[in-house]
């Protein structure tokens, strides 16, 4: 295995669960967990399975507003595997871009995630938020 290429795969997998969140693509997000996944995310929740992954970003993405209104950017990443398992260290800056919106940066926090490889795949199989900063 290539410790090189797993590492961009799972920089491409956070990628792509800021887009779905951010496109409202809640069957494209759920997919990107493990079925015994766990998302700590703070004041907004902490969900345990997918069932319950599914309904916390359901109701996330409700009260976001429209489909498009938000923008997760990450950066800085820092991507450690070790064979089938991973973890990864990350910026947010989420933006409120959503009509009359005036106050486009909500928060700024940092993720600290957990991978594993299912069937070839890498999946997200923890997800804990430390909201650093957020808006009044």
């Amino acid at each position: 295995m290539d410790a090189r290429a797993d590492a961009e795969a799972i920089r491409e997998l956070k990628h792509r669960y800021c887009w779905c969140f951010d496109d409202a693509d809640l069957d494209g997000l759920v997919a990107l967990f493990t079925d015994d996944a766990i998302c700590e995310l703070g004041p907004f929740g902490t969900w345990h399975g997918l069932a319950e992954i599914r309904a916390g970003y359901e109701r996330q993405m409700r009260l976001s507003g429209v489909p498009g209104g938000r923008l997760h950017v990450v950066t800085n990443p820092i991507v450690e595997v070790d064979g089938d398992q991973a973890t990864g260290r990350w910026y947010l800056t989420d933006h409120d871009i959503s009509p009359g919106s005036t106050a486009p940066i909500r928060l700024i926090a940092s993720y600290a995630d957990e991978y594993r490889r299912v069937d070839g795949q890498w999946r997200i199989a923890r997800i804990v938020v430390q909201i650093r900063w957020r808006a009044p």
